[in-house]
């Protein structure tokens, strides 16, 4: 049973946002030297590097069933492997603000699927108008002008949308594998499977000891892995058990915002009026999917 959100809750979402938030503008540093494979692997690594020793000193250990590290691999590449490469990807060309807010459907993503894969029955007309807000966000930020560009930024806006919806798929996938293994076992164990699955991956295709990274990428790439996949697993966690998946939700309201911030503040990015109203819609439909009663689980 979670209690009434306290003042420490309010300070992991705070601190949780801010981690979350400031790793667009991270990738974005990191993937100018190291390619975007190679930085999910290595984000990856050493983020089970940190759970697999967090893990042995609370005294945690692994099933021996090839069924659980199914499961491991499955979220482990949805969740992160998947994503973090397509996130590289398309901020090899976006912004780190606008795939901040891209990222930020994600919510409207999960009540989509959550319906049409009937882990959820029932869907009320105010989560149906957040889809749609959510979705109309998308499509003034993924419109007719920037899909005729699909050689050049349009196709880097449809790989992060891809990455929203690969983090939705994984916490519907999630969703009742989180009652039957303890979290943080879930979380180390994700993070080993994506490790040893990315890691040929980005030998064959990167050949990362052709590489020469520039110190500030290998730095973001370090705190990317260490602190925004590692730590912030464990703060999520915390979050979760102690105030709640409706208070710890809430973070889909910050995240957006503070991508957006730290790009133009951190990075020199510019906003316009249409990624103004783009996140507009897309946290107003966030608000509204994460409103009222929960349809009833299946």
């Amino acid at each position: 049973m979670t209690r009434t959100p306290g003042t420490r809750d309010f300070v992991l979402l705070i601190a949780l946002s801010l981690i979350w938030g400031s790793s667009f503008a991270l990738i974005k540093i990191a993937v100018v030297t190291i390619p975007p494979i190679s930085l999910a692997t290595a984000r990856v690594a050493v983020a089970a590097v940190t759970l697999l020793i967090i893990l042995r000193l609370l005294g945690e250990s692994f099933g021996p069933g090839l069924r659980q590290w199914g499961h491991f691999a499955a979220v482990g590449m949805l969740g992160n492997g998947l994503p973090f490469a397509l996130i590289g990807y398309g901020e090899l060309r976006v912004d780190s603000g606008l795939a901040a807010i891209l990222i930020g459907t994600m919510p409207v993503f999960t009540v989509a699927f959550a319906y049409i894969f009937r882990v959820e029955r029932g869907l009320t007309w105010l989560r149906g108008l957040g889809l749609a807000l959510g979705f109309a966000g998308l499509l003034v930020l993924v419109g007719p002008a920037t899909l005729g560009r699909l050689g050049d930024d349009g196709a880097a806006h449809l790989v992060i949308v891809a990455a929203a919806a690969s983090y939705a798929a994984t916490a519907v996938y999630a969703m009742r594998l989180s009652q039957t293994i303890p979290i943080v076992v879930l979380g180390a164990g994700t993070m080993v499977a994506s490790t040893v699955i990315m890691t040929p991956l980005a030998l064959v295709i990167d050949a990362p000891w052709t590489l020469a990274p520039a110190a500030a990428a290998v730095g973001a790439a370090f705190i990317l892995g260490l602190v925004a996949t590692g730590f912030a697993t464990l703060i999520f966690f915390k979050l979760l058990a102690s105030a709640g998946a409706t208070f710890a939700s809430t973070i889909n309201y910050l995240i957006p915002v503070i991508g957006v911030i730290l790009g133009v503040a951190w990075l020199g990015e510019s906003i316009g009026v249409t990624e103004l109203a783009a996140m507009a819609l897309v946290l107003s439909g966030v608000v509204l999917v994460r409103s009222g009663p929960s349809p009833q689980s299946s």
